[in-house]
């Protein structure tokens, strides 16, 4: 319109507004409405609009020359946006606007208002010419999208806020300090997927000098996979409590939540028993990648594995789980991780990640423990040429002293 507006600038008053009738009647088949006034009458009156403007309207020619635009303005109008126009026409500069209109049928409709003044030879501004176009279905397909915006916001922040008491609720089902002995140090390495997670852990005391080691990972992600973690670490721990066979928790513990857990969901878990006195560990492998043995005198990482099936899927007559021993020597460590750590090595290892892991690890087999399961979680991390876990991830470790 600015173009337009330069083109005309040199023609007389009634060759302008000719050539602006002509333009206009081209449009007349467009959506576009189109109207020129005439600054010299009273009240800047309508002189000529195109049948696109009849047709937005709903007013016939006859009942449109004559008038002001101001018009098709109603009850619900903005004062801000005719305040907008007005200031626009009074300094003579072009206006751009969205603007709640009527029909003559006393419909709404939202009006994309371009305003663009014309002057002759001296500069002076002799008409205005007004470019209407129908915006309702935008501007009401924007309102319920900003509707539903608020919708999801509402409910993202209810669920963050669950969330949140959701993770605290985790947090309490894990220990909340690492045991203190003077024969052994202990690791921990957890960073859930999100803010909660199906991987858990437990350190428990038995007896004065046996502790249990577990670690375990749920099926799926988020508030159902936490659900589970809720209902698998108490039964663990009702199942833990005084007992010294590990093949025994974990069948207990398989007994407690069968039939229990949805159809499809299962959990795996890796426990192990350390006696301090005897240094005798008892481990059970049920579904869980195998715990690591390092030991750094003998310079050798080895796998600790026993038969055992998933938790939770099976009853206990069709399911055996087995029980291994070793006998730990000072400076041993022995790790437990869940398969977020060996699924990410075998993305660039197919099928060896086991041995990637354990050559990994031989290469630092005299790391400090907790520098260790550092280095192993970032590896691990490393391999994925994402360069992101997609599932909770668990490092769990321990080292004999003496």
């Amino acid at each position: 319109m600015a173009i337009l507006a330069d083109i005309i600038t040199n023609i007389s008053h009634k060759e302008q507004v000719e050539f602006l009738k002509l333009i206009a009647d081209a449009t007349n088949e467009a959506t576009e409405g189109i109207v020129i006034s005439d600054t010299g009458l009273p009240d800047n009156p309508i002189i000529y609009a195109n049948e696109g403007f009849e047709r937005l309207t709903g007013y016939s020619r006859h009942e449109i020359l004559g008038k002001n635009c101001r018009f098709l303005q109603g009850k619900d109008t903005d004062p801000n946006t005719i305040n907008e126009i007005r200031q626009a026409i009074r300094r003579g500069v072009p206006c751009k606007v969205d603007i709640l209109n009527y029909r003559k049928d006393g419909s709404r409709f939202w009006n994309r208002l371009s305003i663009t003044p014309l002057r002759d030879k001296s500069g002076t501004i002799v008409n205005f010419v007004g470019v209407q176009f129908d915006i309702t279905e935008l501007k009401e397909t924007r309102e319920r999208l900003e509707r539903a915006n608020a919708v999801l916001e509402k409910f993202q922040s209810e669920m963050n806020a669950e969330l949140e008491q959701a993770r605290r609720a985790q947090e309490a089902i894990l220990p909340p300090n690492k045991p203190q002995s003077e024969y052994m140090e202990v690791g921990v390495k957890f960073v859930p997927l999100s803010q909660i997670g199906g991987d858990f852990y437990d350190i428990v005391q038995i007896t004065e000098y046996s502790y249990g080691f577990l670690i375990a990972d749920v099926t799926g992600h988020g508030i159902p996979a936490a659900l589970l973690t809720f209902m698998s670490a108490t039964a663990f721990k009702n199942s833990a409590v005084g007992v010294l066979s590990t093949s025994d928790v974990i069948e207990d513990t398989n007994m407690r939540i069968f039939n229990k857990m949805p159809g499809g969901t299962f959990a795996t878990m890796f426990y192990a028993i350390y006696n301090v006195l005897t240094r005798e560990l008892t481990y059970t492998q049920a579904g869980h990648p195998p715990a690591l043995l390092i030991r750094p005198r003998q310079q050798k990482v080895t796998t600790l594995a026993t038969k055992g099936s998933l938790v939770g899927i099976f009853s206990g007559d069709m399911v055996q789980y087995g029980e291994g021993t070793s006998i730990l020597e000072p400076g041993d460590v022995v790790i437990l991780y869940t398969d977020a750590i060996s699924e990410s090595i075998g993305r660039r290892y197919e099928g060896q990640d086991i041995e990637k892991l354990i050559e990994f690890i031989r290469q630092r087999i005299n790391v400090p423990l907790n520098d260790l399961l550092e280095d192993v979680y970032h590896y691990a991390l490393e391999c994925n040429a994402k360069q992101l876990y997609e599932d909770d991830v668990t490092l769990l470790g321990f080292k004999i002293l003496k």
